[in-house]
């Protein structure tokens, strides 16, 4: 039986489910399961095209399973960036982070990031992605992610 997380913008009590890619990414799901449910700010990236992150405490520290960064819309993803990696971090970055459009291409002022993508969003997007693209113009949200009881 699959495993299904909600990811929800909790101002605009707007949400989706994504389903575990359990059998592909075991042990990012192992990891980031023993956190839910997690809540924190989310906001637009700004070189990665239609993607927005949630930013993580730096306790969760997952490393790279099967990482790439060609992803698709609905792709739900786990990254760790060490500050010495990246022009422009002030410290390590852990974050959830996710793509609603083709445009869609994880990425730092250097090119393109690796992500482990653990979910893929399912069902009815359209609300959710629409409030994924008002973060451009918004700014942060606060999404809660949480563990599916009834999937």
């Amino acid at each position: 039986m699959a495993t299904y997380i909600e990811m929800r913008y909790l101002e605009d009590d707007i949400a989706v489910r994504a389903r575990l890619l359990e059998d592909d990414m075991p042990r990012t799901c192992a990891e980031l399961l023993k956190d839910l449910p997690l809540e924190s700010t989310a906001t637009h990236a700004r070189y990665s095209g239609s993607e927005v992150a949630m930013l993580l405490s730096t306790d969760i520290h997952i490393e790279r399973e099967k990482a790439t960064c060609a992803t698709l819309p609905g792709d739900v993803a786990y990254v760790w960036l060490n500050e010495d990696d990246h022009y422009g971090l002030d410290g390590d970055v852990s974050e959830i982070c996710w793509f609603y459009d083709r445009d869609c291409c994880p990425s730092m002022f250097e090119g393109p990031v690796l992500v482990n993508i653990f979910a893929q969003i399912e069902g009815d997007t359209k609300a959710f992605y629409d409030a994924c693209a008002d973060t451009r113009i918004s700014g942060v949200k606060t999404l809660r992610i949480s563990l599916v009881k009834d999937a």
